[in-house]
């Protein structure tokens, strides 16, 4: 008998995890790429998602009937059918769905259950899913949004230490930053920010996080700060659900995973409007949504 398999992509700022998986949902094999975020830099995003796809399609000997892609910044960029045929067209025309990375972290980490999760790495987003339907809360971009997120805690830290600079006040986010940007004066790392990836300045986040957990109060007031913004999105989200509310929130994503201060900040503000909400840590291993999708949405798409 012919093995039948699907493939799930978890396409993210910094690199992407194809996951392959029997239709029991059973770990076949996995390959990583580059880069798979679309609204940064879409070609070679494309490019890395087809080529971990590619590597599994290779190793295993059997049929793909469904590919999965959930993909960091698809929200910015819309156009989900066509990215999706994009991606088709690079590995062998097969039924290919595209989603956002933060939809395929709720799948995988309520296992199909009504609820609501929360992704906060590079970027941050509230997503719930309540009888079929989706509801989304922030996801709009380290411009706009992404409150909560590694890129909002650098930039919000940053933001304070400039401003203690212009004070003239101590803060030892000035000297954390100094030492980041290898420099003698904070004001000479701006020009270094502004030539940053996003990536590069959500990784800044952990400096200010070991900072806040060395008891710095301007870590911890910038933390707090961002916790309670992101709490913000998903009390809204929450606000939508219809009665009987799910009360399931998993949380997922670098930050949330590592920032057990954040966690604590975030979950306080929530159960202050919802005090049954349950927090759980999503295993992290979001291909895995794919097991979990229940739609029909997986075209045929051909050159």
């Amino acid at each position: 008998m012919t093995l039948t398999y699907q493939i799930g992509v978890d396409a993210g700022g910094t690199h992407t995890t194809a996951i392959a998986y029997d239709m029991h949902g059973q770990e076949l094999e996995r390959a990583e790429a580059g880069a798979g975020q679309v609204n940064t830099d879409y070609d070679n995003a494309i490019i890395n998602i087809s080529k971990a796809i590619n590597q599994l399609l290779n190793q295993i000997d059997g049929d793909c009937q469904r590919i999965l892609c959930g993909m960091a910044g698809l929200s910015v960029i819309g156009n989900a059918p066509q990215v999706a045929a994009a991606i088709s067209s690079k590995v062998g025309n097969l039924p290919t769905r595209a989603i956002t990375d933060s939809l395929l972290a709720l799948y995988n980490g309520l296992e199909g259950a009504d609820g609501g999760l929360v992704i906060a790495g590079t970027g941050s987003v509230f997503n719930g899913l309540q009888n079929g339907h989706i509801i989304t809360t922030g996801g709009y971009g380290a411009t706009l949004g992404d409150e909560g997120s590694g890129y909002a805690i650098a930039l919000s830290a940053l933001k304070a230490a400039l401003l203690s600079w212009d004070k003239r006040e101590d803060n030892a986010l000035i000297t954390m930053f100094n030492r980041i940007f290898e420099v003698d004066n904070i004001v000479d790392g701006t020009a270094k920010f502004y030539q940053m990836t996003n990536p590069e300045v959500a990784s800044m986040a952990v400096e200010v996080a070991k900072l806040g957990d060395e008891g710095n109060a301007n870590a911890i007031a910038v933390i707090k700060e961002q916790a309670e913004l992101l709490a913000r999105d998903i009390i809204i989200g929450m606000d939508r659900y219809e009665a009987p509310k799910p009360m399931k929130v998993a949380l997922t994503g670098s930050v949330l995973a590592n920032n057990a201060m954040l966690r604590g900040f975030l979950e306080d503000e929530v159960h202050s409007k919802y005090p049954q909400a349950e927090f759980s840590i999503s295993n992290g291993e979001n291909a895995r949504g794919v097991v979990f999708d229940k739609s029909n949405d997986y075209r045929h798409f051909t050159n």
